[in-house]
């Protein structure tokens, strides 16, 4: 709860992003029932953390949080990876 009340905050276009800066790194990719069913939810989770995971040597210390949006599962990869990117840069999040 703590990350959500004092974190930075990013709205993109497939997803929000919270930032909180901290000693260690923490990754989690949320998707709620609005997104999907079980099965779209898993993906759109799997994506997301892969997505994150190739620009995770670049990024400060931190706990960050993606929150998945409705339509995520209809865009591709590299559109999802860009979009990440941008959104970090604009937290501040990368290094």
């Amino acid at each position: 709860m703590r990350v959500y009340q004092g974190a930075k905050k990013w709205h993109f276009e497939c997803a929000v992003i919270y930032f909180l800066e901290s000693d260690t790194t923490k990754f989690a990719a949320v998707a709620s029932k609005k997104v999907g069913k079980a099965v779209v939810r898993n993906r759109i989770k799997r994506v997301l953390r892969s997505a994150f995971l190739n620009f995770s040597s670049e990024l400060k210390d931190g706990i960050y949080i993606l929150i998945a949006k409705t339509g995520l599962e209809k865009m591709p990869f590299d559109k999802v990876e860009k979009n990440l990117k941008w959104a970090l840069k604009k937290l501040d999040s990368i290094k």
